[in-house]
């Protein structure tokens, strides 16, 4: 079942679903113009991310789906900076497939070795006698 919750500062105007929606609310702007309730289209952004654009004000600003529906649906209390995509789709922003995370943890989740290569790394250690050991 999709759930709908206001977008924080945007309330009234837009929504976004746990489903990974997002619409505009029908309303009557300040010139009396009347604009039906609809479903956002969206796009990608430069790193494969859905984004979207709300307008407020005549100001427009461009925001990350699934930045959206962690603040709406997710609990934030240690403050975490980042949004994991748990099964590693950037378009799958439904709320059960998103975590808050630390930048260390996201950048080492799942397919790191496929986005990095398994090159092996020379480990030098250096002994207490100063000669050098390689592993």
């Amino acid at each position: 079942m999709e759930i709908w919750r206001d977008i924080k500062g945007y309330e009234g105007l837009y929504q976004v679903s746990n489903l990974g929606r997002v619409k505009s609310l029908g309303r009557i702007d300040n010139l009396g113009r009347h604009w039906k309730q609809r479903i956002l289209r969206g796009g990608l952004d430069k790193d494969g991310y859905l984004i979207t654009i709300l307008r407020k004000n005549i100001k427009s600003e461009c925001f990350k789906v699934h930045r959206l529906v962690a603040q709406a649906f997710l609990q934030n209390y240690e403050n975490l900076p980042q949004i994991n995509h748990i099964d590693e789709n950037k378009e799958n922003n439904r709320v059960e497939n998103l975590e808050w995370c630390t930048a260390k943890y996201n950048s080492n989740f799942g397919t790191r070795k496929e986005r990095y290569g398994t090159r092996d790394i020379a480990i030098r250690i250096r002994a207490r006698n100063e000669h050098r050991l390689t592993a």
